[in-house]
């Protein structure tokens, strides 16, 4: 994120994850993020506005089973990148920057929650886990 750029909250709303037994075709694992909504936001308790972004992230696993998270997130942003923000979500032009800091915030937090819920039900992981090797000596 960027240095200004703090999470201030970030939770799920809604968890769904289902697994086919009966599927024997191939496997095409497919992550998708959707913004759903993008808007300024001002608890009851604080001075300061932030942005409140609601989103979907899914993995379809083609046939196989799909990971569906929905959820909420708050950045606190500087008033510029707020403005930006919002007038982008509104003119359907967001920011590059601004897009790809929101994206990958969800792919982040959604991701760690996808693969615990990919565990569960014995889906494969949609990203790679790093793997230790045994290397050469010095």
């Amino acid at each position: 994120m960027e240095k200004d750029t703090k999470l201030g909250a970030f939770r799920f709303s809604r968890q769904s994850v289902e697994r086919n037994e009966e599927f024997n075709g191939k496997l095409k694992i497919t992550p998708n993020i959707n913004i759903k909504n993008i808007e300024k936001f001002k608890s009851e308790n604080s001075k300061q506005e932030s942005l409140k972004v609601d989103f979907k992230f899914e993995v379809d696993y083609n046939g196989l089973g799909k990971v569906s998270l929905e959820g909420r997130m708050f950045l606190i942003v500087s008033a510029q990148v707020l403005k930006e923000a919002v007038d982008g979500w509104k003119n359907k032009k967001l920011d590059n920057e601004i897009n790809l800091l929101i994206l990958n915030v969800i792919m982040q937090k959604s991701s760690v929650k996808a693969l615990q819920l990919e565990e569960e039900i014995g889906l494969p992981f949609h990203v790679q886990l790093p793997r230790l090797q045994v290397g050469a000596k010095n």
